[in-house]
């Protein structure tokens, strides 16, 4: 069977060539922080005291790579000598003056974290749930808020160990990209002011609180999804229907719009890293993000080939392959994965290789008649799932096609 005698091709793809690598994020600045004992005022009216678990700014600075005390010594002497005001940190990364609150400036404490309990290993450390504290100058009493976050405590030195692993998530990535989208959707909105609570809500993007780090640590404060992992309430349901199925793609649309209009490709989008929170879908885990590279005339690039990172199912089959790729594409492959996953209850495949008969089947234009022999979903289920996972990107649909497809609309296919 030609394919391309029965489905439209993408719409939206980039030139073969030329190819070009992914712009560099700028390096982040993080603020630093001690973990303090403090009497709190809980929401019921009780005040108790918190051995070491609230987390406060303490007024110093650094770019993350020496906050972390990341560079070597010839590094370190290098971004010495480039050193600015607005970093207080010694020139070996360590923050003396931590030790010497006579030497530093002092900032007004109006907002900490209270870690309250531990969630789940993440990469690198532990997640825990925490609640938002505030106080109106340093007299007062931390007060608890209704605001509840997540706080990613990440060791410095596992990310120091895990820099030379090649598909591991990238810590530093991550926070760029937070803030890289965090300031988009405050220019998108007229550069208002704007809370990550309420930039989660319309980009259904994971948005940062605080980026913070001491001697052992970083931390990486995000609002709390309550409703937890999408794939937790797969395995509860064994499959959604499509009629839910149809309402978590919208969402997740929603959110991979938002990536790439701020010029930026995920690269792990799974069910794993899709979070619900308030009845909305949220992605995650930004560590693998890309800024996708373009033309001075505004044309979008291929990246050039890289390393097979993200989960296995998820993968692209071009990048597993270690091809050029188009960053939209990757992501809406696996999307793609995801709508299978949610529809069917199963994987797809074991591995994005034409050794997998099951990948070399539903990705060769045999998904239809393979679904339709199962009888469980309908037509235009079967017909948006294949035309989001052909083996050449040239061949999906983008991501305008997919919200255009009869099954999205309610628009009957003829």
């Amino acid at each position: 069977m030609d394919q391309n005698d029965n489905f439209d091709q993408n719409d939206d793809f980039p030139p073969d060539f030329p190819q070009q690598d992914p712009p560099p994020f700028p390096e982040p600045i993080l603020d630093c922080c001690v973990i303090i004992t403090a009497n709190v005022r809980f929401r019921d009216g009780n005040i108790q005291f918190c051995a070491n678990r609230v987390i406060v700014k303490n007024g110093l600075s650094a770019p993350f790579n020496r906050a972390g005390g990341l560079l070597d010594d010839d590094e370190n002497e290098n971004e010495n000598d480039n050193d600015n005001d607005s970093t207080n940190s010694d020139s070996d990364g360590s923050q003396s003056d931590e030790e010497d609150p006579g030497k530093k400036p002092q900032k007004k404490h109006e907002i900490a974290y209270l870690i309250k309990e531990d969630i789940c290993e993440a990469i690198y450390g532990r997640v825990f749930r925490g609640t938002v504290l505030r106080r109106s100058n340093e007299t007062d009493v931390w007060t608890e808020t209704t605001e509840e976050c997540a706080i990613k405590e990440m060791a410095w030195d596992s990310i120091r160990n895990g820099r030379g692993e090649l598909c591991s998530e990238n810590p530093q990535d991550e926070i760029a990209t937070m803030q890289h989208l965090m300031r988009f959707y405050a220019d998108d909105v007229g550069g208002e002011q704007v809370t990550a609570t309420t930039a989660m809500h319309y980009t259904r993007i994971i948005m940062p609180l605080d980026f913070l780090y001491d001697h052992q640590n970083l931390y990486t404060i995000t609002p709390y999804c309550s409703g937890g992992e999408l794939l937790d309430e797969l395995h509860m349901n064994m499959r959604f229907t499509e009629d839910r199925s149809r309402e978590i793609l919208r969402s997740v649309l929603d959110g991979v719009e938002w990536l790439q209009r701020a010029g930026l490709t995920h690269k792990d989008i799974s069910l794993e890293n899709i979070m619900v929170n308030g009845g909305m879908t949220v992605i995650i885990d930004m560590g693998m993000c890309l800024r996708i590279p373009f033309s001075d005339d505004g044309q979008r690039r291929l990246i050039r080939k890289g390393h097979r990172c993200g989960k296995m199912i998820y993968i692209a089959p071009e990048v597993f392959d270690l091809q050029p790729f188009d960053g939209y594409a990757v992501d809406m492959w696996a999307v793609g994965v995801c709508l299978f996953v949610m529809l069917t209850g199963q994987k797809p495949w074991e591995r994005p290789s034409l050794l997998d008969a099951k990948f070399r089947n539903f990705t060769g234009g045999y998904l239809t008649p393979i679904l339709t022999s199962y009888n469980i979903l309908s037509g235009d289920a079967i017909d948006i799932l294949q035309r989001m996972l052909f083996l050449d990107p040239r061949d999906r649909m983008s991501l305008q096609q997919v919200r255009n497809h009869p099954w999205m609309t309610g628009l009957r296919s003829t």
